[in-house]
């Protein structure tokens, strides 16, 4: 008889949790019972179940078992159960751009999370729902009854909306402004200091120019919502954050994601790579004129390589700049890759092993946006369009950057240059905004550097009209920007441009080279 004690402590222990989360619903009065025949006719009665998910810490150790009562929201009906669905989410370069400010000026950066958030946000009438009791915790003598959700609850499709709503309503409340360019930054100035808190649905990394301006948020909270007060930021959206308060700096990794993936794609012992992506390989489009036998297409059906990119988007775009080439080439074959693919994905995990201890360096005294912006004419074989690439520093480290295939095919290395540099204005416009929202205007152009001269020329005025009279007038926002006096274009040698590596794949030496510059070290 085979004996499972470790199994029946687990489904003791989500019993337990379980009978605290939903003891937590009634608490909060996020639903009433009504009996079953008060449905109006035509509206369907949503089901749930409970969730049981695992919390870890910047080490990738479990630190606590959570579980949650989640409504099935895709059986919602448009119109009937729900209107409007948006929710602002924080990007990602704002939480790097609140850290950089937080290290160069020295300032307290601390982390909220607000316990069962989505609870909280009322439902409009037209809105509510109804829901069955979940089974196996119907209430006695009502067994029948049915859930009128008053509140909100995780996994209904407007839960994110309405707690963001509530949440936006309590921060104008206590002063705050949200910036017109980025809805999940709000902005606090009294005569005691500044506030800056940066929203990702439930978390809040708040920077304050003195610990008081921390604290006394912390207790506006505390009056409004439960809060865990996670202390000085260490850990964030899955980002470990290590702070030099002497060398006015912070170190950004994601080195427990990274041995995770090793171990779920069973990489752990796999010989490290030097590189990214080999110089050499040139991935394309699978021709579908080959038919591939049974056995290779069952070995694709089962090969997890949508799993694996996605896992690598989460870096590349986290705290590794220095794969952002290599991971935008692998979503190009999100649904027709082979193996050759499979390949090259593996290939950049087995990179990760190597250098999984890089951090992305954010800090310095100054706050000085600069940029730099690059494209390899054709690189696509498929579809010969150009990539292009650019990347934005306030310091010692970049806060934002990007590797795309360009919209059209261009004729010249001067057009594909061009269109890049029109994506980095874009960017630069953006940033410019959000800084001086921050009350850290940019009283200079924003120097944009590039490593062709015709492109500089060409952002001045129209010199080489005849050889450009063809751009699409869309990308002249350029040389609007420039005249603005908002950018102001200078050269940099192509091997001293760190956007060379978010447009091809280098090598060795000179990838490692340049992987220093954007402060991944």
């Amino acid at each position: 008889m085979i004996q499972n004690h470790g199994k029946k402590r687990w489904l003791v222990t989500n019993m337990s949790s379980g009978c605290k989360e939903l003891q937590s619903l009634k608490d909060l009065k996020v639903y009433k019972l009504v009996p079953r025949d008060t449905v109006p006719r035509g509206r369907k009665i949503l089901k749930g179940r409970l969730v049981c998910t695992r919390k870890r810490d910047e080490a990738g150790v479990v630190k606590q078992h959570k579980v949650q009562f989640i409504c099935k929201g895709f059986e919602q009906v448009f119109g009937q159960d729900y209107n409007k669905t948006t929710a602002p989410t924080a990007r990602m370069e704002s939480f790097h751009a609140l850290l950089q400010i937080a290290a160069a000026h020295d300032w307290d950066a601390r982390q909220f999370d607000v316990k069962t958030a989505f609870l909280y946000g009322v439902l409009p009438e037209e809105e509510a729902q109804y829901m069955e009791q979940p089974e196996g915790f119907e209430e006695a003598g009502k067994e029948d009854w049915v859930w009128l959700l008053q509140k909100g609850l995780y996994g209904m499709k407007q839960s994110g909306r309405i707690w963001n709503k509530m949440m936006h309503t309590a921060m104008v409340e206590w002063g705050f402004e949200h910036l017109p360019c980025e809805w999940c930054i709000y902005y606090r100035k009294t005569r005691t200091g500044i506030t800056i808190v940066v929203v990702h649905v439930d978390d809040m990394l708040s920077i304050a120019s003195n610990q008081e301006e921390n604290e006394q948020f912390y207790q506006q909270l505390k009056q409004k919502w439960v809060i865990s007060d996670l202390g000085e930021v260490k850990f964030t959206l899955g980002i470990a954050v290590q702070r030099n308060c002497t060398e006015r700096t912070m170190a950004l990794s994601q080195k427990s994601l990274i041995n995770r993936v090793l171990t779920q794609f069973r990489q752990q012992d796999a010989d490290p790579a030097p590189s990214p992506m080999e110089p050499s390989l040139k991935l394309a489009w699978p021709d579908q004129s080959i038919e591939l036998s049974k056995e290779e297409y069952n070995i694709l059906a089962v090969t997890p390589y949508r799993s694996l990119v996605g896992c690598l988007m989460y870096l590349a775009i986290g705290t590794r700049p220095d794969i952002a080439f290599a991971v935008r080439r692998l979503t190009g074959f999100m649904d027709c890759y082979h193996r050759e693919h499979w390949n090259a994905a593996l290939r950049v995990v087995r990179y990760l092993k190597g250098p999984k201890d890089l951090v992305l360096t954010l800090g310095g005294e100054q706050i000085q946006l600069v940029s730099f912006t690059d494209s390899d004419y054709a690189n696509c074989t498929d579809t010969r369009r150009s990539i292009g690439g650019y990347c934005f520093a306030l310091g010692t480290g970049i806060i934002s950057w990007a590797s795309r295939k360009q919209r059209i095919v261009t004729d010249s290395t001067c057009y594909a240059e061009y269109i890049a540099a029109h994506e980095a204005s874009k960017e630069c416009l953006w940033l410019r905004h959000l800084l001086s929202g921050l009350d850290i205007p940019q009283q200079d152009p924003t120097p944009l550097l590039c490593d062709n001269n015709a492109v500089i020329t060409l952002s001045q005025d129209q010199a080489l009209h005849a050889r450009s009279k063809h751009y699409d007038i869309t990308y002249h926002l350029l040389r609007q920007c420039v005249e603005d006096e908002k950018i102001v274009l200078s050269r940099v040698r192509s091997s001293d441009n760190p956007a060379d590596i978010f447009t091809k794949a280098l090598g060795t030496k000179d990838f490692c080279r340049l992987r220093d510059y954007p402060g991944v070290r």
